[in-house]
């Protein structure tokens, strides 16, 4: 433990200042996007209802396969080449402009698949007008630019973006929601608030980055595009088994129970986020550009930061596990032991997540978007087969065991490519 202590304070004074500053920026941004939803959850859940509010959650985790699409990938490769092209600002500029007519183009190609999906299934055409203005979530995170802040190691100027952003938010839902009745106009005020929000960035990322955001060249779009589609299938196989997984439940079980899922899914969400999520994303750009010069530094770091995650999940893991009761409170209003259930069975989850996080992320830093891709690809089929033993059986608590399942498989996987790829090195 002292050992771990003192290289945390090593890295702190040495030269990973960026990482740190871009982490607590990061960390910042995310804890005003969770924290007033937070703040406002409790209050959705009395205003609406709890079935009502499992609704709207539902559509949320529905609009998350089309998430899958418009990012492709870039979250990944997009960050990645603007960190080795940063400072080439000319050569930066052409490839944020690919990046952003590739995702525009997948938003629309995604926005009539949608339409079709919602169509035929009844209980999403039911709620038609609730699905299209939830899209307003994929309109958000195409114009959000997150990947080009992230690239030149700037996170902390998209926190000020951020706070205007949220109290709009809170200010209208406050004066806007009054009854039940009144649902729709929450992705209203949130997705529109973002979309403003993601704008403004794009329009202030000359002033802040020196980068003027330009119409790319065939050829520039082809390579982004090539470049993202390995990232893309990881991208596919993670998403489809976690994010949508309220969207499953909520073709399987009751509103209220629905309604508790998406209050212990988002409490679990809180403690993946905070701050092993966070920290990886801080650390790719610079990870990634280590790797290109200096790879033996690079997988050094790599294994402290992992080792410094590890040590959070032990000390934190049993401290959410004894206060869940009270989590669930906090994030609801309400005592409710199917949603305590539930987060406390997600909190495994976190921690096998998070003692795996930087161990998986070796491949993308390497740029060895295959093997990633190929991680959670198997990852993906066993538990989609999971999904459907178990969850004809045991209904929601078969989701949760095969979501539990799930990251065992990945850490798992992740042991055996990582130690292939080790045997590969000495051979």
């Amino acid at each position: 433990m002292k050992t771990i202590f003192n290289s945390v304070i090593t890295m702190l004074r040495n030269d990973h200042a960026s990482v740190m500053k871009n982490f607590f920026s990061l960390t910042f941004l995310k804890g005003l996007e969770y924290l007033v939803p937070l703040i406002l959850v409790p209050y959705l859940v009395r205003t609406l209802g709890l079935e009502r509010y499992g609704i709207v959650q539902s559509a949320v985790s529905f609009m998350y396969i089309f998430y899958i699409i418009t990012n492709f990938g870039f979250n990944y490769s997009a960050a990645r080449q603007i960190s080795v092209y940063r400072d080439n600002p000319d050569m930066s500029s052409k490839i944020a402009g690919a990046i952003l007519v590739l995702k525009s183009i997948l938003m629309f190609i995604s926005f009539f698949i949608m339409l079709g999906i919602a169509l035929v299934i009844p209980s999403l055409n039911a709620e038609l007008g609730l699905i299209i203005l939830t899209f307003g979530f994929i309109v958000g995170d195409v114009l959000f630019p997150v990947w080009l802040y992230q690239g030149y190691e700037k996170m902390f100027y998209l926190s000020r973006f951020q706070i205007i952003a949220r109290i709009i938010l809170f200010i209208l839902t406050i004066f806007l929601i009054k009854s039940p009745d009144d649902y729709l106009y929450y992705p209203m005020i949130y997705y529109g608030s973002q979309i403003l929000m993601s704008i403004s960035t794009l329009a202030f990322a000359k002033k802040l980055l020196g980068v003027t955001i330009s119409l790319p060249t065939v050829d520039i779009l082809k390579q982004e595009f090539v470049l993202a589609l390995k990232p893309f299938f990881s991208s596919i196989a993670q998403v489809l088994y976690t994010q949508p997984r309220l969207f499953y439940v909520s073709l399987i079980a009751t509103p209220m129970m629905t309604g508790s899922f998406a209050i212990a899914d988002k409490a679990a969400g809180v403690f993946q986020l905070f701050p092993a999520w966070l920290f990886i994303i801080s650390a790719l750009p610079r990870l990634s550009y280590m790797f290109e010069h200096e790879q033996d530094k690079c997988l050094r770091t790599l294994s402290m930061y992992q080792k410094w995650t590890f040590v959070y999940a032990i000390i934190m893991t049993p401290i959410a596990l004894i206060a869940a009761p009270w989590i669930i409170y906090i994030f609801s209003g309400q005592f409710h032991e199917e949603a305590t259930f539930m987060f406390r069975i997600l909190c495994f989850e976190t921690l096998i997540l998070t003692a795996n996080i930087f161990l998986i992320h070796y491949f993308p830093i390497s740029g060895n978007y295959g093997v990633f891709a190929k991680i959670y690809g198997l990852t993906c089929i066993a538990t989609l087969s999971l999904f459907g033993l178990l969850i004809p059986i045991y209904g929601v608590y078969g989701l949760l065991a095969s979501i539990l399942a799930s990251s065992i498989i990945l850490l798992m996987l992740t042991i055996y490519f990582r130690s292939k790829e080790k045997l590969t090195v000495s051979l």
